[in-house]
């Protein structure tokens, strides 16, 4: 399974859309299923060793026109071997914790925010780099098939207050339908956040606005994990 994260059951064929946050080998199976049940938020944030307050609010996600519901909190998320999406999944990151939370809308847009918290700044840097350099054969290694997920492409769509956002086209074998995924994903101190935007809506639509969230997210950030 090539993007090999699965997140929580979201109906339909939405469920196979769910798991394109991470990538693995292309002949892995799917990976990190999460039922469709939940914990309370305080309870996974113990489970995680994070502090559940470096969680963005759901006022704070990218504003997609439609409301945000309170956070589903993932009790399962893998900090240690899960990093964000096109991230080769079963890799060690190197974190010593993380916390992840879905903030979704009534149709079009499920907003998940991952956070990797790590021993040393030196880490954290490592991690970003890592990252980075998976980006350049993400669409290689996820390519249409048989099973599995795929990549069609990986663009750079702007800049929010210094950070790249990114645009991924995905979709979900034998299923023909793609979506789009906006990325940002910021690193400062010990810790990176990323935020991933998993948009169902039809055709091309126009880049989702990063710049308050990544600025809210550079302020939890120095407050939790400076």
């Amino acid at each position: 399974m090539p993007l090999s994260a699965t997140r929580t059951a979201l109906g339909g064929v939405a469920v196979a859309f769910a798991v394109l946050l991470t990538a693995g080998p292309a002949s892995a199976a799917p990976a990190h299923s999460t039922p469709a049940q939940g914990t309370p938020a305080n309870a996974a944030a113990t489970q995680t060793g994070v502090d559940r307050r470096v969680l963005l609010t759901k006022a704070d996600q990218p504003p997609a026109g439609e409301a945000y519901g309170d956070p589903w909190v993932n009790p399962y998320f893998e900090p240690g071997v899960t990093g964000p999406i096109c991230w080769q999944y079963g890799r060690d990151t190197h974190a010593s914790a993380g916390i992840s939370a879905r903030f979704s809308t009534q149709t079009w847009f499920h907003s998940y925010n991952d956070v990797w918290v790590f021993p040393s700044a030196d880490q954290a840097a490592a991690f970003e780099r890592q990252w980075r350099a998976d980006l350049s054969t993400c669409v290689d290694r996820n390519p249409p098939g048989e099973t599995g997920s795929f990549v069609l492409d990986v663009t750079k769509v702007g800049d929010a207050d210094g950070v790249e956002v990114l645009r991924f086209t995905s979709g979900v074998n034998p299923y023909p339908a793609t979506q789009h995924w906006w990325v940002a994903v910021v690193r400062q101190g010990t810790a990176v956040y990323a935020v991933q935007l998993l948009d169902y809506r039809n055709g091309d639509p126009q880049p989702m606005p990063f710049d308050d969230t990544v600025a809210k997210i550079k302020k939890k950030l120095a407050t939790y994990y400076p």
